[in-house]
């Protein structure tokens, strides 16, 4: 079984109220310590703690540099939750006792694991459009991505004088993916001619 967890509060010389009543309530399982300057002259509770191993809850974000570098690799289950700025130097700061008792619960409880998805860009991108500003984009880009222009719908537009880059016409059913690796379905899908003249014809 883990060992109880410990949540160090404090008044901050006195200038916030402090519910130990709100707070023993709102962190079941928790022991509650209080004090008037846990960062400066009573530092040797928290250095006590630490040395133990004992996990520790620090009301205070502010002196967080402070308490790591005195518990070191002593403690592995170190969190912290500002108190102060949240709720202690509010304007009803002395009604905000289960709010403190929140936001100290809610710091002490393990955060699932953050799932990532790895993006690897190839340098290809593929501008999607209906009108000249699709144009105008892909020749911003021309320069340093492998660019595709696919249109949807086109009206009209005026063949390119130079083929810099591949031009399709199509209207996108469906996509999925993400970034660097879409998957995109095309209805409709027609390369531009190069012989087009008064307008791209596909």
């Amino acid at each position: 079984m883990p060992e109880q967890r410990t949540l160090l509060v404090c008044s901050c010389d006195d200038t916030m109220p402090l519910d130990g009543g709100a707070l023993a309530r709102g962190c079941a399982g928790m022991k509650i310590s209080s004090g008037r300057q846990l960062c400066r002259a009573e530092l040797d509770r928290f250095r006590r703690l630490a040395a133990a191993g004992t996990p520790l809850t620090v009301g205070c974000t502010q002196e967080a540099p402070l308490f790591r570098e005195v518990a070191g690799d002593r403690t592995s289950a170190l969190t912290f939750v500002n108190l102060r700025e949240s709720a202690g130097w509010s304007t009803e700061a002395t009604q905000a006792g289960p709010k403190m008792a929140a936001l100290a619960a809610a710091a002490a409880m393990p955060m699932p694991e953050i799932s990532f998805v790895q993006l690897e860009s190839s340098g290809v991108i593929l501008v999607y459009g209906r009108d000249e500003q699709a144009l105008a984009a892909a020749n911003l880009l021309k320069e340093h991505l492998d660019v595709t222009v696919l249109l949807t719908r086109p009206d009209d537009l005026p063949p390119p004088r130079v083929n810099d880059f591949p031009l399709v016409k199509g209207t996108i059913r469906t996509i999925k993916g993400q970034l660097g690796g879409f998957e995109i379905v095309v209805d409709d899908y027609a390369a531009a001619l190069p012989s087009s003249r008064g307008a791209i014809s596909f």
